[in-house]
Formats: C-alpha cells, structure tokens, sequence
C-alpha cells in the first residue's frame, strides 16, 4: 500500500505558511528515525487558503480545498490515502469539506483521509469571534491591509446555525457511518490545550485569560465528544380551559439525548492556541527533544484499526483526567519583583441553548434561566458557576453558556506545594433545572413560563467536563380565539379592531 501524503490546514486569517513553524519538518524527521510511520516525507503540503476576505464562507473553502486535494491525489496517485493535520479554523473546515463532499453524497467510501489530527480546533466556534466582528477589528484589519473575514467569522461565532448543523450532524448521524470500522477507516483526534501564554494575554479582552481554554479556543469547543438533549413543552389542546393548560405545559419533558460517537480528545500540558513560546503547534522545534505536541500526533498516526482507536481514546481519557486532578490545577505565574499570582484551571463546559416554538420558528423573547435546589430557584446556583453567556449575533435564540463544572459538581480544596490551601472547597447545589420567562408579549400570541423541574430531571448529567451540550427547546406557541373569527353580521359597518382575545387555539 502506498505511503500516506501529510497534508497541513492553518486556520482563520492567516496570511503565511510560517505559521505552520518548524512542525512539519519535525515530522518528516520523525518518519524517518521511525519505522513504524508509514508517511511520506517527499510530500508534505501546507495548505494556502484565503480566510481574510469577507466575502469568503466556509462552503467557499471547502469548495476550494476539493479542488486542491484532487489536484495534489492525481499527480501522486488516486489510491493514496493522507493524513490531515490542523490548526483552529482548519479543523472545523476540514469537516465541513468531509461532510458536503463525502458524507452527505454518500461518497465516504472514496474518501482518502485517514486520520484527521486537530490542533485547538474551534469546532463549536471562539468566544473571539463577535470581538473579530467588531468595528475595532475591522480598523485594524484595515490598517493591516486585510478584511476582517465576516464569512469566517460568521461560522465562528457561538452558536452559529451553520456550525450547529456540522455538530448536530456529527453527533446524530456520524455514528452510523462507523467511521473507525469501515474498510477505509477514517480516525479523528483532538489535541488541545489549556494553558493561557501570559505574554500574550490581552488585559483588555478577558477570552484570551479564560479558565478551561489556551486563550482563543475552549477545550469544551474544540472536544467533539458531545451531546445533543431536545427538550418539549407539552402543546395545547383546541377549546381547553386556560387554567388546566397553564398547569400541564408549565413542566418540560425530555424528548431525546444523544451522544456523539467517541473521539480520540487529548489535553496537551502546557500548550496555549498560538506563539513560538508556548503555542500548540507555533513553538514545536524540530530539535529532537521530546515535545509534548509531537508525542500526540505521533501516537495518533501509529492507530491504524478500530481496537488501537479505541485503546487510544481510554489512554487519552485517563491522562485527560490525571491531568485535571485537583492536586494539577494550580497554574502559577512568576512575576519579577512582585508576588507569583496563582490561577486555578477547572474543567469547564459549555451549554449552547437553542429555542424554538412547535412549527420551528426561533423563539428570541424569552429569559432562559438556569436553578437549583428542589425550589428551581435561581438564586440557589453556587458562586462562580458562569463564566461567560454570548447571544449569537446573526441567530436570535441562540444562546451559549460557558459553566464552571468544578464549580457545579464540586471540588475538594486547592492545595499548594507546601500543602496550604489557595482554594477551599466548592460546595455544589444540585440538581440543576432551566426555567423559561417570557418577555413582553402581544394579547393574542404568547409564551407560557416553564421549567426543567429538579425533582424530576438533573442537567448536571447532561454537562459534562471539556464537552458541550446543544440543548434543543421546543416551546408551545400559544394562540388565542379572536385572531380569526367568523360572523354573521353582514352590515360593513361591523369593526373588529377592539376584538378581544378567546379561549386557546
């Protein structure tokens, strides 16, 4: 069988192939002192792709990168099969090109990727990307000579529905497809890290200091082991008195859970999104001492059958949570003159909330609440349990929240070398529910307030450390008689503009 082609992706606004740094010459050093790397150092390709100009979507890039990879598969042979690696914005582009020119067609059988390697992919998109939306950016990037790249950006944003339908896709629909099993396996992998580059931290902007990321992309976004909850308010019934329907559609049901197929998903100690110092894949050397991103891509590019995937994903998992353990959490900055300042890294989550009425409209005019305690009280929720909620710009009723899972479940103390405590306890609140408010409304369509009862239901499952969740909502819309009425009055004097509203549609 012919060798593999190693083929590199950068990501969003990148103008050089320097930023791929010294990380492929690394490798092709690495394939030739071992035997068991069946690639081929003679064809290594560093993707050029234009992400810069606003008129270019994703769809456009992946269009592109079709014709590239066709171009690069007939002058090396149409049966070699490559190896993909990628940095931020090139992982969710990769899937993106995979999932319109394979999946979809029904063509995934003459796709010839095998192992699809992401450093730091924003998959579920960057809390960065409303600020590179912004008019500040739009300045600079003027002054630099290049467009913002709304199209990009766009994708990017949370909550995005593009990047939700790619998610929704892979965690419903991929795992059928039994990606590692097929005769052409295809293996994906996530590499990310959570350390913040102090020196390239922004004082102004606190994403780029967010606990549970590498200051660009959250280890909860780029990880694509997630999962998908649709929750669903009763309907009404025709002619049904106000006061029994109010009492039945008060309480969401959980309507379906699904969880994506499991991914090969590794924390890289130490490595921040970007920089020579310290970044994921700019500060790889190609000097031969060890380096924990290139351990990772190596011990990727070894699996070549569904056992070794499998055994890869539980090693990954079990060195993810050595790494998260309390006694490790504890990130210490040496500052010169002045105290060293401490920051707790915890495992964090995130919750992208989609709200919908019964006929799939978006529902943009309601409060959604997160409570706790039997009371479904708001107020009850622990200190510190949110990070960060964003609206998505483009889609009303798109919400995401970033949660503190340490936070929700709880923590023992921090602890220091010398054994004092620089955090205590956290102390959780459990079970976790969602509650619904709707805002100002017109007489004769409305919402009803509703809720995730806690006694019955706990979202504390459904959050888990480094995921996220899309968590679907689908409301009744309530339609009062008196919107459409039949008379029997035939003088044209009769008005209806003072009509009041009826019973319930």
């Amino acid at each position: 069988m012919p060798s593999r082609l190693v083929i590199f992706v950068h990501g969003w606004s990148v103008t050089s192939t320097a930023t791929y740094g010294e990380l492929p010459a690394r490798l092709k050093a690495e394939a030739q002192r071992s035997a068991g790397l069946d690639l081929e150092v003679r064809h290594i390709y560093l993707g050029e792709y234009v992400s810069f100009h606003d008129e270019v979507r994703m769809g456009d890039i992946s269009r592109a990168l079709e014709a590239a990879l066709q171009n690069i598969l007939s002058a090396t042979g149409s049966d070699r099969r490559f190896t993909c690696i990628t940095h931020s914005t090139g992982g969710p582009l990769v899937r993106d090109w995979l999932d319109r020119y394979y999946v979809r067609p029904k063509q995934l059988d003459k796709c010839r990727l095998s192992h699809l390697i992401m450093l730091a992919p924003a998959n579920f998109g960057s809390a960065l990307a409303q600020l590179g939306k912004s008019r500040l950016m739009a300045i600079k990037s003027w002054f630099d000579g290049v467009e913002p790249g709304q199209g990009v950006l766009d994708w990017l944003e949370l909550a995005s529905p593009e990047a939700c339908e790619l998610n929704l896709r892979w965690i419903d629909d991929y795992p059928r497809l039994q990606l590692t099993r097929r005769p052409t396996p295809l293996f994906p992998f996530v590499l990310a890290g959570d350390a913040i580059d102090r020196k390239l931290y922004d004082y102004v902007n606190p994403y780029t200091g967010e606990t549970g990321s590498d200051g660009v992309v959250r280890l909860a976004a780029a990880n694509l082991n997630a999962s998908h909850v649709v929750l669903q308010q009763p309907e009404t019934h025709r002619g049904e008195a106000l006061p029994s329907a109010r009492k039945r559609l008060r309480t969401l049901s959980v309507a379906s859970i699904t969880h994506a197929m499991p991914v090969a998903f590794k924390i890289i100690r130490g490595a921040s999104h970007s920089g020579t110092r310290q970044g994921i894949m700019a500060s790889v050397r190609n000097d031969g001492q060890p380096n924990a991103t290139v351990s990772a891509i190596l011990r990727c590019l070894k699996i070549n059958d569904e056992v070794g995937y499998t055994a890869l994903c539980k090693a990954f998992t079990k060195e993810n949570a050595t790494h998260q353990a309390p006694t490790e959490r504890l990130d210490i900055e040496k500052v010169p003159v002045l105290p060293d300042r401490e920051y707790v890294i915890d495992p964090c989550c995130m919750a992208i909330f989609r709200l919908f009425d019964h006929s799939g409209a978006h529902v943009p005019k309601v409060n959604l609440l997160l409570t706790a305690g039997p009371g479904n009280d708001p107020n009850q929720l622990p200190s510190g349990f949110l990070i960060n909620r964003q609206g998505n710009q483009r889609a009303p009723g798109h919400l995401s929240f970033y949660l503190n899972h340490a936070v929700l479940k709880g923590c023992p103390p921090i602890l220091r070398s010398d054994g004092t405590i620089t955090r205590p306890a956290l102390i959780p609140r459990p079970p976790y529910g969602i509650c619904l408010e709707p805002r100002a409304q017109g007489p004769f369509v409305e919402y009803w307030r509703t809720l995730l009862d806690t006694s019955l239901q706990d979202t504390l499952a459904w959050l888990r450390p480094n995921e996220t969740s899309i968590i679907d909502i689908h409301l009744s819309r309530i339609v009062y008689e008196g919107v459409f009425r039949f008379t029997r009055q035939l003088s044209p004097a009769q008005s209806f503009k003072q009509v009041k509203p009826g019973g319930v549609t």
